[in-house]
């Protein structure tokens, strides 16, 4: 199987063929796995593309780590608790729904004192500003706002940004290794401008999910937040 250019992230193909592949038999319980440097030769990927999809198996209980032994398979019953954001157009796939972004901004402007905490800047240091709107089958869903660096990639003015992951533009393209995210998910009630855009009624319910990604270094990278709307989207934990 061979990882196809389009919508559907690199990433996630990747783990999709991976995980066929341990439960047609090819790996055993407590087979050693592949390694990240082997996976990126035979699939032509980059590191961080691979590491995200690994990532994804040892959340799910596919795939354990051992500390200076590698990645093994691991043994059924023994899956872990765990609560894994996917991405957005990960999620929809996965509904069976097809996923499109609509760019509504793109700016670089002045960080202001909440932008630069989080981001480690200067107050009034350049950022690109991102805004978008998230859709499923041609129905809004979500209103994203992204913030990050605009010294750690001015060339993202030129990118598809409707079309392409940022996410996967910086880590693929940039080559801006995305160790870790810390989240944070409440309660929101809808403004007027933001259910006109979701198409959906002011003083509704909705989800209110921030994030910062970090770097090598501990490294702040990008300030992240999205609206979600509440009568359309479910968060899920598995078991």
């Amino acid at each position: 199987m061979h990882i196809q250019p389009g919508l559907v992230p690199r990433y996630y193909q990747l783990k999709a063929i991976l995980d066929k592949r341990i439960q047609s038999g090819e790996f055993q319980p407590d087979d050693q796995f592949p390694t990240d440097e082997n996976l990126c030769v035979e699939y032509g990927l980059s590191r961080g593309t691979v590491r995200r999809a690994i990532d994804m198996l040892v959340e799910e209980g596919r795939l354990r780590r051992e500390q200076g032994r590698g990645t093994f398979v691991t043994a059924p019953g023994l899956t872990p608790i765990f609560f894994r954001l996917s991405s957005f157009d990960e999620e929809m796939l996965q509904r069976g729904r097809t996923p499109s972004t609509h760019l509504l901004q793109l700016n670089v402007v002045p960080a202001d004192a909440a932008i630069a905490t989080d981001l480690e800047l200067a107050v009034g240091e350049e950022v690109i500003e991102i805004v978008r709107l998230r859709l499923a089958d041609g129905l809004p869903m979500a209103l994203e706002t992204r913030y990050l660096a605009h010294k750690i990639c001015p060339d993202l003015f030129h990118e598809d940004l409707e079309n392409q992951s940022i996410h996967n533009l910086l880590i693929d393209k940039y080559d801006i290794p995305l160790i870790r995210a810390r989240h944070m998910i409440e309660a929101h009630v809808l403004t007027e401008p933001e259910a006109e855009l979701l198409q959906a009624q002011p003083g509704s319910a909705g989800f209110f999910v921030s994030r910062i990604t970090y770097t090598l270094n501990n490294q702040p990278v990008t300030r992240y937040h999205i609206i979600y709307r509440g009568d359309e989207y479910r968060f899920t934990a598995e078991f």
